[in-house]
């Protein structure tokens, strides 16, 4: 089967995507996914529940910041996430600052 004949589709409650179905697309074809056939639709992984990185900067000026002051931007984005138009993408939201 070629990688373009297949299709993901999102089954979404409220704002959420709560479960995913990979299904053959035939062309011209209509999407195989049905809500009727549980067995099709898997859960989200927990890969996807977690988002983490690391920021690293080769900017000189913001390369000599101190603890305090990454931590004011950090608190920034956190109030952002937390309050903003993302708001509904985050269920919580943590950052630190090492």
């Amino acid at each position: 089967m070629r990688d373009n004949m297949m299709r993901t589709t999102c089954v979404i409650f409220g704002n959420t995507v709560t479960t995913t179905c990979v299904s053959m697309m035939p062309p011209g074809g209509v999407d195989m996914c049905r809500l009727d056939m549980p067995m099709d639709f898997t859960p989200i992984s927990s890969q996807h529940f977690s988002i983490s990185g690391t920021l690293t900067t080769s900017n000189i000026i913001m390369a000599t910041w101190n603890r305090e002051m990454w931590q004011s931007v950090v608190s920034r984005v956190l109030r952002m996430i937390t309050s903003g138009p993302f708001v509904t993408h985050f269920a919580t939201a943590v950052a630190t600052v090492s």
